[in-house]
Order: C-alpha cells, then structure tokens, then sequence
C-alpha cells in the first residue's frame, strides 16, 4: 500500500514538474488506506497520548469511525491541529530535551503525510544523509566515516547546531518544501504541524519557530530543511556525514577544514537562521585527538567504541532494572526485562572495537544477577543447598546475602556459576561481538 500510493505520488510529482501546474496531494493523504495504515506505523511506534489524553488503545477502540471523522476534516478542510503537549526527557549531560507529544489523531494525519511526502523527496535526498530515512542507519553513518578517516581525511569538523529542532524557521522551511510541493492545502497542513502551540502546565504557547521532536513528520522536515547543506557539500566534493542535525565533515588537512567551516556557518546561520554551538563546534586531527559522533568515541583515525556517556547511560539503564531490594524468578526477569537491554545496546555498540569492554560489562551484570539471586534466596540456607547440589568442598560460608561485596566471593560463584546464565538464556554481550566479528574471534 505504502509503496503504490508513493509511487502515484511521484509521477504526480514528475508530470506537475514537466506542466509546471499545481498538482493535487491532498486526496492521497486523506485515502483511507493511507490513514489506516498511517495508525497502525503510529501504533508501531507506541507513545504516549497528547493533549486530549486518547490513549492509542482508546482511539483503536473506534478505529473506523476515528479514521472517519480525520478523513472528513481534511476533506472539509476544517481539521485543525490540536497543540503538543510538553514533555522533557534527561539527557545524559544533566539537561533535559523538550518533546512536544501530539494527539494520536495528528500523529495519525502527520504520519498519512509523511507515507506520501517521504517517497517524493527521497528522490532529492543524498547519500550522505543517513538519519531517519528507508533503508539507512546510524550504523552505515558510523562505517562512512571510518571510510574517509582510513582514507585520509583526518581533519574532522565536528558540529552541533544549537537547538536545531526548536530553530527551524518556518518561512524557510516551507520555501523549501514548495520546490517539491505545490499543494497548497498539503502546505497548510504542514504549516498546522509546525503553528500547532504548545500546552505546558495547562499553559498554552504559539510556536512562531521550530518542529517539535515527538513529531512523526518532524524528522523528513528537519532532512528536507538541511538538504541544502548536503547539496552543496557533495557538490564541492567534500566528505560530510549526516544523521539528522549530528554531522562531521572529513577532511584532508587543517586549512582545508577551517575554510569548510566557514562556509558552513555562513550557509546555516545567513542563509538558513540556525545557530552553529561555538563551544561544542570545533575541529579536531583524529590522529591526535578523538571525536564523538552517534554514541561513538573515534579514535587514531581508525579505532571507534562506545563513549564513556554511553557507556555510562547503559550501565544506568542496567542498575535500574536490576536494583538489589528485589525478589524474582530470575529466569523470567533475564528474558522479559534485561535481554532487551543488553541485546538492543549490544547490537548497536559492538560494530566497534569493543571486545575487551563488553566482557568487562559481562561480569559486572551477572554480579548484579548473583546479588538479586542471593537477595531472592534470603535465607543463607538456600546458598547451602545450592553449594552441595554442586560438590562444594570445605567449610559452608558465613555470610550477610544483601551486602554487595559477598556477591563476589568464592562461594557465590561456584554456586551461581557463568554457566547457570548459560542456562536461563542470559544475553551475553561477548556473544554479540563475537557474532558481528567473526574474523576477530
């Protein structure tokens, strides 16, 4: 469905291109095979309900009529979009990042005009831009740029653009968009998403800037709004690497980088009205000195593995779940709550040169299983038992079972050894690597 609606898209796109007339979007967006299918990617997603607290169970509920009642206002042209309502998550820094959480009706309507809009500018987008579009990864990004970096391009421009998400001025974003779009009610829409307001404590604020991240279409407008840097880039011939606001650009030496630079401001802060973080933008020789890019630490121009804030979130997430002051079958609690976590992070971290690392991580997450153990076992007895059941020879230990040093001794690990999570299915992070690298071994 998604695919032949997108392809009827583009050739709408493609004659309207050759007649230089308006063409008409708006009826693709509103098809009711769009829409549904439009709920069910937001249904994927998950999330959590908006303004008018509709949960996405509760709108499934009615689904048909739901999806009735959206189709009719955009047909009618009397949808209006409710605001977002204003979230904030930690960053792993000590800050928070602003989310604004649409209703599951506009994120429904947001992600019918995305299914649409995406195929059209996918056809203009670049390959250097990797984030938040069909068939890439931050994992492609990541082997791009340990391909200039082996290749020579040593010199890295490291930027950030200051609070992209929240600067994006609208003006400007639709003046793009128009390049593409000429519907003028898809452009109203879109100008909806973008003016929506926010409700933060019941208090109401007119977005006059920005595309909120929570959004569905926010990221395909945040990837339309910086094509403009990627086009010129690539034309000059130089190495960027884009994952949505997060880039680097590779280059051959130090002159060559800070004359990049330049023209980098100038384009994002004159032409675009962005701002490029002075602290945190800077130019580094890889040889010498390491950069972060995408939870990466990239070393030596070669070497790249886990920061320490990733590390450190992960080891946090792992503490969280496995917290010492709780009673639990821990096979079921190894498959239901902590394989999740040390699968995903794995995964994601050990296309890098991280071996040594994740057997360190290995140990320390099944000590922290062995305290839950000792913890669920309460009684020393148990611990007794289980050293018998395995042919324990000498003395039985005295010992307290919630004191975290104990989870280390002799005693426990003969009782609760490696293999016994070899049994439960634990996930082991080893085995991750050893799997994505098996030339390594």
């Amino acid at each position: 469905m998604h695919e032949s609606i997108g392809k009827r898209s583009l050739r709408v796109v493609e004659s309207s291109k050759k007649k230089r007339k308006w063409y008409s979007l708006i009826d693709k967006i509103w098809d009711y095979q769009n829409l549904e299918q439009a709920f069910y990617d937001v249904k994927k997603n998950r999330g959590a309900h908006g303004v008018d607290k509709v949960t996405i169970k509760d709108f499934e509920k009615e689904l048909e009529h739901n999806l009735r009642v959206l189709q009719e206002s955009l047909r009618s042209k009397t949808y209006r979009a409710k605001p977002v309502r204003r979230v904030f998550i930690p960053k792993t820094d000590g800050s928070k990042r602003p989310l604004g959480i649409p209703t599951v009706g506009d994120r429904t309507i947001q992600a019918a005009t995305k299914r649409i809009l995406e195929p059209i500018f996918e056809q203009k987008f670049l390959d250097c831009s990797f984030g938040f579009r069909p068939n890439r990864s931050a994992h492609m990004a990541i082997e791009q740029i340990r391909q200039d970096l082996k290749d020579g391009y040593t010199y890295v421009i490291d930027a950030d653009i200051k609070t992209y998400f929240d600067s994006i001025p609208h003006d400007k974003l639709l003046e793009l968009i128009k390049e593409e779009v000429v519907d003028s009610s898809v452009l109203t829409l879109i100008l909806q998403f973008l003016k929506s307001g926010i409700l933060e404590n019941g208090v109401y604020y007119q977005n006059v800037k920005g595309s909120p991240q929570g959004g569905v279409i926010s990221p395909l407008l945040a990837n339309i709004f910086l094509h403009p840097l990627d086009k010129m880039m690539m034309e000059r011939g130089h190495r960027i690497t884009r994952y949505a606001d997060d880039f680097v650009i590779c280059c051959k030496s130090r002159k060559g980088a800070e004359r990049v630079l330049k023209t980098v401001v100038k384009l994002l802060e004159d032409e675009l009205g962005l701002k490029i973080h002075p602290e945190k933008t800077k130019i580094v020789d890889n040889l010498e000195e390491p950069f972060i890019f995408l939870g990466y630490i990239f070393k030596k121009g070669y070497f790249h593995s886990p920061s320490d804030k990733a590390v450190k979130k992960f080891k946090e997430s792992i503490k969280t779940v496995t917290r010492r002051n709780q009673t639990v079958g821990l096979e079921e609690f190894v498959k239901r709550r902590l394989n999740p976590i040390i699968r995903g992070w794995g995964r994601y971290f050990g296309i890098g040169f991280s071996k040594k690392l994740f057997q360190q991580l290995d140990s320390w997450i099944r000590r922290r299983l062995r305290m839950i153990q000792l913890r669920s076992w309460k009684r020393i007895r148990k611990l007794h038992r289980e050293l018998r059941k395995r042919n324990w020879e000498g003395e039985l230990p005295r010992l307290s079972m919630t004191r975290w040093k104990n989870s280390k001794t002799q005693h426990v690990h003969f009782a609760i050894p490696n293999e016994r999570f070899r049994e439960i299915k634990l996930v082991f992070l080893l085995d991750i690597y050893n799997e994505l690298h098996p030339q390594r071994g």
